[in-house]
C-alpha cells in the first residue's frame, strides 16, 4: 500500500497543476496551458461486428416441433426427438441434455434399451443411430443406413438384442443391436400375406412381440392386414384382413387379444381364439345411430394404447 501511495505522489508532482487544481502542460512557446480532460479525449473505436457472436446459454420449455417420444421406466429418462433432428434427454432434476443429428433429418422414432443407458433413433433419412447415454455428453456409437428401402417403424423388445425394422415396401428386417448390422433374416411382404393375395399390403405401420411368446411377431400393414409371424418356423400363425387402414396396434398385457385403431375413427378388438372377425368394434368419437346402424366415420385415431387398471371400491 505504501508503494502504491508513492507512485501516486510521483504522478502528481511530475505534472504541473495550477491553483485551481487543473493539470497544466507547456505549449511550444513555453507558456503553460490546461491539459484536456477525459471527456475531451476521443477514443478510437476498434470493435467490429466480427468481435461479436450469438450463442445459446439456456434452453427452456418443451422442444419445438416434437416428432417422437420414448421413456425408460427403470431409469426414469424421457427422450424427445424433433423435426430438425434434435434430441432432448430429460430425467431427474439436473438431468437435461440436448444433442443434434448432423444430418438434421427429422427423428421418426425412438427406442430405449431399457436400463442399459442406450437409445436407438430412426431418422427421416432412413438411418438408424445407436446412442450411448452412459457418459456426460451422449454420443453416437453406431449408424446404419438403409439405401434401398424407407424406414417406417421400429420395435425393440425388452432385454432383446434384435431390433425389428419395418419398411415402406412392407418388408421387415432384423438388426443386431450389439454389432448394429443386419442379421440377414428378412420377412418379405409376399411371404407374410397369403400367396393368393396379389395386392400389396402397404407399408409396415406396426411391429410388436406377443406378451405370451417373444418368438411371435405381430406385423401390421397400412392397408388393414395384420399377420402374426412365427420367427422360429418362419411361417404365419394367422392373418387378419380388415377394410379400414390401420394406424396403430396395442396388445393386452395377457397376450390373448389386441386392439387396432383405424382411419375411420374406429377401434377393433381381436381375440386370438377367433381371428376371422373382430371381437368388438367401437367408434369412441362417432355419434351413435338410433336405428342401430354403423356410426358415421370421423377423424382417424392415430395412436391407441391398451391399458388396464384396478378398480378401487
Amino acid at each position: 500500500m505504501k508503494k502504491f501511495r508513492k507512485v501516486l505522489d510521483g504522478l502528481t508532482t511530475s505534472s504541473p497543476v495550477n491553483v485551481g487544481g487543473v493539470p497544466l502542460c507547456s505549449s511550444a512557446a513555453g507558456t503553460p496551458t490546461a491539459a484536456p480532460t477525459p471527456r475531451d479525449i476521443e477514443v478510437a473505436e476498434t470493435l467490429v461486428s466480427e468481435n461479436f457472436q450469438i450463442c445459446k446459454t439456456v434452453r427452456h420449455g418443451f422442444p419445438y416441433q416434437p416428432t417422437a417420444l420414448a421413456f425408460d421406466p427403470v431409469q426414469k429418462i424421457l427422450a424427445i426427438g424433433s423435426r430438425t433432428g434434435g434430441l432432448r434427454i430429460l430425467g431427474r432434476p439436473g438431468v437435461d441434455c440436448y444433442c443434434q443429428h448432423e444430418s438434421g433429418a427429422a427423428v421418426l422414432q425412438l427406442q430405449f434399451l431399457i436400463n442399459e443407458g442406450a437409445l436407438v433413433t430412426a431418422c427421416a433419412d432412413d438411418t438408424l443411430h445407436l446412442w450411448n447415454l452412459r457418459q456426460k455428453r451422449p454420443a453416437i456409437l453406431h449408424s446404419l443406413k438403409f439405401n434401398r428401402e424407407c424406414i417406417t417403424f421400429c420395435h425393440l423388445p425388452f432385454q432383446s438384442k434384435w431390433l425389428y425394422v419395418g419398411t415402406e415396401r412392407g418388408n421387415t428386417h432384423i438388426v443386431n443391436v450389439e454389432s448394429f448390422v443386419l442379421s440377414g433374416y428378412v420377412i418379405m411382404w409376399n411371404k407374410a400375406i397369403e400367396l393368393s393375395t396379389k395386392t400389396h399390403p402397404g407399408p409396415v405401420v406396426h411391429l410388436s412381440d406377443c406378451p405370451r411368446d417373444e418368438g411371435k411377431l405381430l406385423i401390421g400393414f397400412e392397408s388393414g392386414t395384420v399377420v402374426q409371424w412365427d420367427l422360429r418356423t418362419k411361417k404365419a400363425d394367422f392373418r387378419i384382413y380388415y377394410d379400414e387402414a390401420i394406424h396403430s396396434v396395442s396388445w393386452h398385457h395377457e397376450g390373448k387379444q389386441f386392439m387396432c385403431s383405424h382411419s375411420d375413427g374406429s377401434l377393433t378388438t381381436w381375440n386370438l381364439r377367433n381371428t376371422s372377425r373382430p371381437f368388438q368394434v367401437v367408434f369412441p368419437h362417432g355419434k351413435a345411430q338410433r336405428d342401430g346402424r354403423k356410426p358415421e366415420s370421423c377423424k382417424p385415431i392415430l395412436k391407441v394404447e391398451y391399458k388396464t387398471s384396478k378398480r378401487v371400491c
